[in-house]
C-alpha cells in the first residue's frame, strides 16, 4: 500500500489487500483530490470495500452512496471538478435507498435551489445541473449493469436549468491596477497571472507543470495531461521567455514560491493570495479562470484563426462563443470601417444606386 503525493492537494492511492477465501490479492489504484488526511481517509476506505467486497457487488446495491463506489470502480474516479459535488451528494444523500432516491433527489434539489452557499451565494443553474449529470450518469451506470430496469433522472423530470456563460473581462485599465498590486503585494504570483493573461490555460495546467515542461528551444511549454485528455504545447510570450529562462537551476517547478528557508514550492490553489489581491485592486467579480477568457478574447481580436487558439487552449470542439467576450460596439465599429472602405455587402450598393 502507498499514499503518493503527485501535486498540489492531488495524492496517488495505491492499495493491495488479501481477503479471506480468495487466492489472488485485490489491488487498486487511484488518484485524489484533497488534503492528506483526506487521503489518508479514502485509503481506509477503499480497504475496507476491498476486504468486503460484497459491498460493491451489484446484487448488493441498496444505497446511492454504494451505487457512487460502483461507478467509481466500474468507470474510474470522477473528475476533480465532480469530485467535490459527488463527495458532497454521497455525505447528504447516501444513505438513501435506491428506490426512494428520484424523490428525494427531487426535493433535495428545491432545498440546494433556495439554499445559499458558504459564500452566501444563490447556486448557479450551472451547478445544480452538474449534480443531475451526476446522479443521472450514476444511476445510468445502474441500468447497464441491470441492477436496475430504467435510469429515473429523466429530462421530464429534472430539466436542465439555463446556463448563463460568464463574460468577465478585464479592461485595460483593471489589468493595470491588478498587474501592480500583485507586484506589490504578491509578486510571487506575477508570472503566473501574467501568462494566464496571455494564454488560454486551466489554473491545474499549470501550477502542477515543471521546469522540464519547458522547452527554450521552441519557446513553448508541453502539458501532457489536459481536461481534454489530448497534450498540448503552449506558446511563451516573448515578454516572458527572459523568466522562463532564468528559473532557478534547483527549482523543479515552472510558477513557485519560495519560504524562509529557501525551499521552492508548488503555488497551490492561489485562492487566499487572488482574493487579497483582488481587494487590493478594487476589483469584483473575478475569478481566476475568467482570464482564460480574457487570454481567448485578444487572441481572436488580434486576428488568430479560432483552429490555432483551439489546439493551445485544449478545445476538442469551438468554444470562442463561450470564451471570447462579445463585445458588440467593437464590431459594429469594426462594420462601420468596411462600409466606408466601399467593402459593404452587394445589397447595399444596388440598394444605394436604385
Amino acid at each position: 500500500m502507498a499514499l503518493i503525493k503527485i501535486g498540489p492537494n492531488k495524492w496517488r492511492i495505491i492499495v493491495s489487500v488479501r481477503v479471506y477465501g480468495i487466492a489472488e490479492p485485490a489491488k487498486k489504484r487511484e488518484t485524489f483530490f484533497g488534503t492528506k488526511t483526506e487521503a489518508e481517509a479514502r485509503q481506509a476506505e477503499i480497504i475496507k470495500d476491498l476486504r468486503n467486497p460484497r459491498s460493491l457487488t451489484p446484487r448488493h446495491v441498496k444505497h446511492f452512496s454504494e451505487a457512487v463506489e460502483v461507478f467509481r470502480e466500474k468507470r474510474g474516479p470522477f473528475s476533480p471538478s465532480h469530485d467535490n459535488k459527488v463527495a458532497f451528494l454521497k455525505e447528504e444523500t447516501g444513505h438513501i435507498i435506491l428506490e426512494e432516491y428520484p424523490d428525494c433527489f427531487e426535493a433535495y434539489l428545491r432545498v440546494l435551489k433556495r439554499t445559499p452557499t458558504r459564500r452566501h451565494r444563490q447556486r448557479s443553474a450551472a451547478s445544480i445541473n452538474r449534480y443531475i449529470e451526476i446522479v443521472k450518469a450514476v444511476f445510468g451506470l445502474l441500468v447497464e449493469l441491470e441492477i436496475i430496469e430504467k435510469n429515473p433522472i429523466t429530462k421530464t423530470r429534472f430539466p436542465k436549468g439555463e446556463e448563463k456563460a460568464r463574460d468577465r473581462y478585464l479592461t485595460e485599465e483593471e489589468r493595470l491596477r491588478l498587474i501592480n498590486t500583485i507586484r506589490e503585494h504578491r509578486p510571487y504570483i506575477l508570472p503566473f497571472i501574467e501568462y494566464s493573461i496571455a494564454v488560454p490555460c486551466r489554473k491545474t495546467e499549470l501550477v502542477t507543470a515543471r521546469r522540464e515542461q519547458y522547452n527554450p528551444f521552441t519557446n513553448t511549454i508541453y502539458i501532457p495531461d489536459s481536461k481534454a485528455d489530448i497534450p498540448i504545447n503552449k506558446p511563451v510570450p516573448v515578454p516572458m521567455v527572459d523568466y522562463f529562462r532564468s528559473i532557478p537551476p534547483d527549482c523543479p517547478y515552472l510558477f513557485y514560491r519560495q519560504d524562509e528557508d529557501g525551499k521552492y514550492h508548488p503555488l497551490g490553489t492561489l485562492q487566499k493570495p487572488w482574493a487579497f489581491c483582488l481587494k487590493k485592486a478594487g476589483l469584483a467579480n473575478v475569478r481566476i479562470h475568467d482570464l482564460r477568457h480574457v487570454a481567448a478574447s485578444d487572441l481572436y481580436a488580434a486576428g488568430v484563426p479560432e483552429r490555432e487558439i483551439m489546439d493551445i487552449a485544449g478545445w476538442k470542439t469551438p468554444m470562442l462563443s463561450t470564451y471570447r467576450h462579445r463585445d458588440s460596439l467593437k464590431s459594429a465599429q469594426k462594420i462601420n470601417t468596411l462600409f466606408r472602405k466601399g467593402d459593404s455587402p452587394t445589397f447595399f450598393s444596388s440598394a444605394v444606386n436604385q
